[in-house]
């Protein structure tokens, strides 16, 4: 009876090895760096369905607070980052496919200085610019593209195609509509 349980931590053990390593987490990016305070509308579209939330942002050279409102002005998803500290919390009316990590760095990639976005991220993982379109990797697998649309992302829209969950995502200045680009090509 003693040879079970160690047959069978040997069995999980190896199983374990054999199903290779865990992908390593997605950086968040640290504090904004300035004091800000702003919304932008989102619209998510996935799965041939599309979600609307306005992203409210409270920024300070050593904190941020990130949080997605829905219609009914109810918070679905909230990050709050300080010093020693980082929590991200979501509540059932954010849709389960949408990754809270994922939704908050697509916001960050698209939102935060390229120089600040660069503090946190290390092998596996890199940014890429080419123009006006900044990448994330991790490895040779892109995570994420945001296609900035002009000169001052305050005034435009900024698509950014989210390649691992395959949705894409538009932070739009509140006031303006949407625009309807079409879906974005995998690289």
């Amino acid at each position: 009876m003693k040879i079970l349980p160690l047959l069978l931590t040997l069995l999980l053990a190896g199983c374990a090895l054999w199903a290779g390593p865990d992908a390593a987490p997605r950086p968040l990016a640290p504090a904004f760096g300035e004091y800000r305070d702003f919304q932008r509308d989102l619209t998510i579209r996935l799965d041939g369905r599309t979600v609307h939330y306005r992203v409210s942002l409270a920024l300070t050279p050593e904190r941020t607070r990130i949080t997605l409102l829905d219609d009914d002005g109810e918070a679905v998803l909230s990050y709050e980052q300080s010093p020693g500290r980082s929590e991200i919390s979501r509540t059932p009316r954010l849709p389960a496919r949408l990754s809270a990590d994922a939704l908050i760095g697509d916001i960050q990639l698209a939102l935060w200085p390229e120089a600040r976005l660069r503090l946190t991220v290390r092998p596996p993982w890199r940014l890429e610019r080419l123009d006006n379109t900044l990448r994330l990797y991790e490895g040779r697998r892109l995570e994420a593209r945001v296609s900035f649309q002009g000169d001052d992302p305050k005034l435009t829209t900024i698509p950014v195609y989210n390649a691992r969950y395959d949705y894409l995502m538009l932070l739009v200045p509140p006031g303006q509509s949407a625009p309807s680009p079409s879906a974005p090509e995998p690289d």
